[in-house]
């Protein structure tokens, strides 16, 4: 392996593999990282278990011969851990053991070095059982509900094969820590943005909020409502407008026209990115309403904060998630306790009577997005940790199975 390190100090780039559950229109941090690191000369190859451009194919055969004893034999003892503790996770392994097969072959094909999984959920397991059948590293990156819903054992079981873990936020990577994995061996990276893109603005757009999510239990939007139609019987002028869709989306729409909110907030469904941005550079406040769900579930520090924060517009989210870590209440944006209409709306209206207030915030915000989210200096940051999970070993997973030939 080339060790020759870069003009910024980082060994030379390798060849590994990104493994994703499914191409997701809010996960738009995954295809930026992919994106910075093919730029700096990385041979990363990505592969979905559902749909994209490069799903992985279900075919046993895509493993070669001389690994297939070995690759069943390990399968079959990881289903085996699962079957009494967590048979829907055993099946769901069992189902996805010919894409495991084609993933032990497509590293192999490749010369893959590393094995990433995004989220600790399938994608881990089945980075596992191929990594393990090459001998080769596996790390994986945790974000939110698939640590925040999952129990210390069950996080323990999928992860503890894993040479490294990266978390996007200190609440990700407590939820790792809890679960026994040791400290040395996570690394807490933020997702960055290329700054150049998101070009920064202190004009604000008076009396018009927004917000982009999913609209799913965890977002908060029927308290976003309930704050609304606070707002509208105190005879504010404004104007809500939701991007996204979700499995909520016909029951938010019911509960707006209840509301008598018709004529002050629009849903307008999914937005692409470039829409998405036009949007928040127009609104008053960016709000993302975010609750803890009773299965645990919440946001980490969610992308459209940063964006937002980046662009010029103030952000008004609640303590649920990890946003604290993002935030400082007061002086970088807003942050209030989760479904709490009226503490929302307290914050909505002081946004709408005294606008003028939010300039020293907004450029607050901004700084701190320069300081701590840069894409630039935060994916440098990812090359050191793949660089650590490779370790001194530097096996490659063609080396790995000619020397088990």
């Amino acid at each position: 392996m080339d060790t020759d390190p870069k003009p910024d100090g980082n060994p030379s780039p390798f060849p590994l593999i990104y493994l994703i559950d499914r191409l997701v229109p809010s996960e738009t941090f995954i295809w930026r990282e992919v994106e910075q690191l093919r730029r700096r000369d990385w041979h990363l190859y990505t592969w979905t278990l559902k749909g994209g451009n490069s799903p992985l194919p279900f075919s046993s055969r895509n493993c070669l011969a001389g690994l297939r004893w070995r690759f069943f034999r390990i399968a079959s003892k990881r289903i085996s851990s699962e079957l009494f503790r967590n048979p829907v996770s055993a099946l769901r392994i069992l189902h996805r053991l010919p894409q495991a097969a084609t993933l032990v072959g497509k590293t192999l094909q490749d010369d893959c070095q590393l094995i990433h999984a995004e989220f600790a959920g399938i994608t881990a397991d089945l980075a596992g059982i191929a990594a393990e059948t090459l001998r080769i590293p596996w790390s994986c990156a945790v974000h939110a509900h698939d640590v925040f819903t999952r129990t210390p054992r069950q996080i323990w079981r999928r992860l503890r094969t894993a040479v490294r873990i990266v978390a996007c936020s200190h609440q990700a990577a407590r939820r790792v820590l809890e679960a026994g994995y040791p400290a040395d061996q996570i690394d807490v990276i933020h997702h960055g943005l290329r700054l150049n893109d998101f070009c920064f603005d202190s004009f604000l757009r008076e009396r018009t909020f927004f917000t982009a999510c999913r609209l799913s239990p965890k977002k908060g939007i029927d308290t976003l409502l309930q704050s609304c139609r606070i707002l509208q019987d105190r005879g504010r002028e404004f104007s809500c407008v939701i991007a996204g869709d979700g499995p909520l989306q016909s029951q938010l729409e019911q509960l707006r026209n209840r509301l008598g909110l018709r004529e002050t907030v629009e849903f307008i469904g999914w937005q692409s990115q470039e829409s998405i941005r036009f949007r928040i550079q127009d609104a008053t406040l960016l709000i993302l309403p975010s609750r803890r769900t009773k299965d645990g579930d919440r946001d980490g520090i969610a992308n459209i904060l940063v964006e937002s924060m980046a662009l010029g517009t103030p952000v008004l989210t609640t303590t649920a998630g990890a946003a604290g870590e993002l935030i400082t209440d007061e002086e970088t944006g807003f942050l209030v306790p989760p479904d709490n209409p009226e503490k929302l709306a307290e914050r909505m209206e002081r946004a709408l009577l005294h606008p003028e207030s939010l300039q020293p915030l907004i450029r607050k915000a901004r700084q701190t997005i320069e300081d701590r989210f840069d894409g630039h200096r935060n994916v440098q940051a990812l090359e050191t940790f793949f660089h650590r999970c490779l370790g001194k070993a530097g096996c490659t997973a063609r080396t790995a199975y000619s020397s088990e030939s």
